[in-house]
């Protein structure tokens, strides 16, 4: 229905000038797309955080004191860190956001008398906007025209239940429209709009951490609350014993950067950003990063039928007289009836492109429009009422029980039927009326999608196990998920699932992988159940009814030429409409956090172990084991080279399953075993040394020496961590020839962290060049260290603990 003819001349739609005048007085929903985070929390976050506020304060007395070269070496690591942080962030920010600006939302509205688009920033105060069903309301509002008009509020709220709305009702930004049409007229833009204003509604749209993501801040966490604790445990220590107040400065420094793994959460965030745009390149627009690891999580994947097996391209191929209709008189109920909706869905579309134009000029009273709950719509005239639906609702099982025959016989070959029925009675808005006589069955059919048997294929491979979750009719989802190469293992229909009990719903959710004729509810209940069930479940839709599903899911993937709201909500939007991009996204998720597991593996093995080993030392009441000059460089060359290696994909870790038997029950591990040996060798070393020098220089001396011999075990051990990250193992001489690069790299590594000590002992503090049994000695400890990881690992007794941790 043409709703603007229903305004007067001077109400249908603002000038070029009328427009122009809003702009300069600032009465523009002018905004920027945001994808990720902001530019001021990515400065935020790399550079205002309790750890760098920690160091800031050691590196003020670091300067009273002058004490620049500890200084230097101490923040080196720190200032490169953000420095790359900001950069890369920065950077990837940018492409991403130029990215999104490519499918950045494209509103209609009525200008000097034509219906034209603009971008969503350009809508000015008293714009016409016309509204039809999967539209979101971008603006509030007030509803001039209407038919039909139901919008859906639940976000503003909380009720999912659709509401009438007629003219003069107001409309609120962050609503959208279920069914009918509508013109409003914008009242409130910008900053003064409803979405803008309710902070609880703009945190609706922040999706909750990935697992790996959780694992990392619970990890930083516990990390800033033992420094807390140890920090100044050990200054106070060092004024106990009466240590110059510089040396109490360095050890805290030390303690403090060995304490929390700050280059951590930058690889993560840094890889994710990364990862994103990359993803995002190969026309999968990825508007959340932390959906980036989502990616590799997904073991279950929810989808619709319709736009994914299909092209989403009906067309009818057959219009089946019921009841001895006449075909002239069939044809002109059903131009009658296409021609009067509020706005033609995908299916009313096809079948008004098969019959043509009305010519009987009838209109309508009232309009029932379909929804996926109803899954019927009725338009009410004067002497009879039309029906058209799904057969099941619309026909009389009594009645039409061969006609619902020949529907169920189209369905299996993988049609879909729409039934069409009359009636002289009006429906109410939720039942239809009990006397209504069928006219015909409209047989339609859409084309499977080429490449959809391949992404199944690949799917399987990637171990994603799929379900399909559809308002169509069961045998027609059926047929087509079986033409598309999916072996069907189950199927039920929304009815059969709603009359289950819990226990029975649970069951078959699991062992099903096809659902028909579902509601959104539904649809959202089964994501549930799945969720409940341990999977990690990604939902892809494109439509209205989609979208309880897609907020509940824990990845929500929408088709870019679906509604709004879908995309609104969805984590990645799928820019050419085919699900034969998710498989490669999904490799690369899985790639990204790979990067996480090795990255992580590396920093925290290092920073666990040498703080462990510091704790020791500290109860034996010896001094401090290291400077920071040599733990910043021990950082450098074996910890933060490797992990921008691996951040960029210069390097691959080996595979590793999950985050706790493969990264925290090794660093579990490795944090026993190497904070247990250095604390050992460090005390037999200093106290060793201490009994072999002059009186006068015995504790500086045997300190010096003791640290030196301290650092090259560290550099051993950081390299059997880096060589079994990598999958080279001491015990396995077989892959010492497979990954030779990697063995040289490791070497390479070895040598940067120790030779510039070697040769510049005056610029490393705390380093004096070991005699050759303090060098033999760390390098046996370091075997020891290496054979009892190797057997400690093996061992399941940490796999408990390692859960918990």
């Amino acid at each position: 229905m043409n709703l603007i003819a229903k305004l007067p001349q001077e109400e249908r739609g603002l000038t070029s000038a009328e427009v122009a005048e809003r702009v300069a007085r600032g009465e523009t929903n002018a905004f920027k797309v945001q994808v990720g985070r902001t530019y001021w929390e990515i400065l935020r976050d790399n550079l205002f955080n309790v750890f760098n506020f920690v160091l800031a304060t050691l590196g003020i007395a670091m300067i009273i004191f002058q004490d620049y070269l500890n200084l230097l070496f101490a923040s080196f690591s720190v200032v490169m860190n953000s420095i790359i942080g900001l950069v890369q962030e920065i950077a990837a920010k940018r492409a991403l956001d130029r990215l999104a600006a490519l499918s950045m939302q494209q509103v209609k509205v009525w200008r000097d008398g034509k219906l034209t688009e603009v971008p969503l920033s350009e809508v000015v105060k008293d714009d016409l906007l016309p509204l039809e069903a999967g539209d979101k309301v971008v603006v509030d509002g007030v509803v001039v025209a209407a038919d039909s008009l139901e919008l859906n509020e639940a976000l503003l709220t909380g009720e999912s239940d659709a509401v009438l709305k007629e003219v003069g009702a107001k409309l609120y930004s962050g609503s959208f429209v279920v069914a009918g049409a509508g013109l409003m007229r914008a009242t409130a833009v910008g900053a003064a709009s409803t979405i803008n204003k309710l902070s609880a509604t703009a945190k609706a749209y922040r999706h909750p951490l990935t697992p790996t993501q959780r694992y990392i801040a619970n990890l930083v966490q516990i990390a800033v609350f033992v420094m807390l604790i140890f920090g100044p445990m050990t200054i106070i220590g060092g004024f106990v014993v009466h240590l110059p107040t510089i040396e109490i400065v360095r050890n805290a420094v030390v303690l403090v950067t060995s304490m929390v793994p700050q280059g951590l959460v930058l690889v993560t965030t840094i890889s994710l950003s990364i990862g994103a745009l990359i993803i995002s390149r190969q026309r999968t627009l990825v508007q959340r990063i932390n959906a980036v690891e989502s990616m590799a999580n997904v073991n279950v994947l929810c989808f619709d039928k319709t736009g994914t097996l299909t092209r989403n391209q009906l067309h009818v191929t057959e219009i089946i007289p019921l009841n001895g209709a006449q075909p002239e008189a069939l044809h002109s109920h059903l131009q009658r009836y296409v021609a009067n909706l509020a706005t033609q869905n995908r299916t009313a579309g096809a079948i008004a492109a098969y019959v043509g134009a009305d010519g009987s000029n009838a209109v309508k009273q009232r309009e029932i429009p379909f929804t996926s709950a109803r899954k019927w719509g009725a338009i009410v005239f004067e002497s009879e009422t039309l029906i058209m639906g799904a057969p099941e609702r619309v026909l009389d099982p009594e009645h039409d029980a061969a006609a619902l025959q020949e529907a169920h016989a189209r369905a299996k070959r993988g049609e879909r039927v729409i039934a069409f029925a009359r009636s002289s009675e009006a429906p109410t808005d939720s039942a239809l009326p009990e006397k209504r006589d069928a006219l015909a069955l409209i047989a339609m059919s859409d084309q499977i999608r080429p490449e959809i048997a391949q992404t199944i294929a690949q799917f399987k491979a990637l171990g994603v196990q799929l379900k399909v979750i559809s308002g169509d009719n069961a045998e027609t989802v059926r047929a087509i998920a079986e033409q598309a190469g999916m072996a069907i293992q189950g199927a039920y229909t929304g009815d059969q699932l709603e009359a289950m009990s819990a226990a029975e719903f649970a069951d078959a959710v699991r062992e099903a992988n096809l659902f028909a004729r579902v509601e959104p509810e539904t649809k959202r209940k089964i994501v549930r159940t799945l969720k409940a069930q341990g999977a990690y479940v990604a939902m892809v839709g494109d439509g209205v009814n989609d979208v309880p599903a897609l907020k509940e899911a824990n990845m929500a993937v929408a088709m870019n030429d679906g509604a709004q709201i879908a995309k609104d909500v969805a984590d990645l939007v799928l820019l050419d409409n085919s699900m034969a991009t998710l498989p490669n996204a999904f490799e690369r998720g899985k790639t990204i956090t790979q990067k996480i597991f090795g990255s992580t593996r590396i920093f925290l093995t290092k920073n666990f172990f040498t703080v462990l080993a510091f704790i020791f030392v500290g109860f034996m009441a010896l001094p401090f084991a290291t400077t920071p000059i040599l733990i910043s460089w021990l950082t450098f060359g074996m910890v933060n080279v490797p992990g921008i290696l691996i951040t960029f994909g210069l390097l691959r870790p080996r595979y590793l399953a999950n985050f706790a038997d493969d990264v925290m029950r090794y660093v579990l591990s490795a944090t026993v075993v190497g904070g247990l040996i250095m604390s050992i060798l460090y005390a037999a070393l200093y106290l060793v040394l201490r009994g072999d020098v002059e009186v006068g220089v015995i504790e500086l001396a045997a300190r010096d020496e003791a640290r030196s011999g301290i650092l090259v075990f560290m550099t051993l051990f950081c390299l059997v961590v880096f060589w079994n990250t990598f999958g080279i193992e001491l015990f396995a001489p077989q892959t010492f020839k497979t990954r030779p690069y990697l063995v040289a790299l490791g070497i390479a590594l070895v040598l940067l962290t120790l030779a510039p000590p070697y040769f510049l002992p005056q610029i490393f503090q705390g380093w004096s060049n070991p005699r050759f049994l303090v060098f033999a000695a760390a390098v046996v400890a370091a075997g020891i260290a290496a054979v009892a990881l190797h057997v400690l690992y093996q061992s399941r007794q940490l796999e408990q603990l390692a859960r918990q941790a």
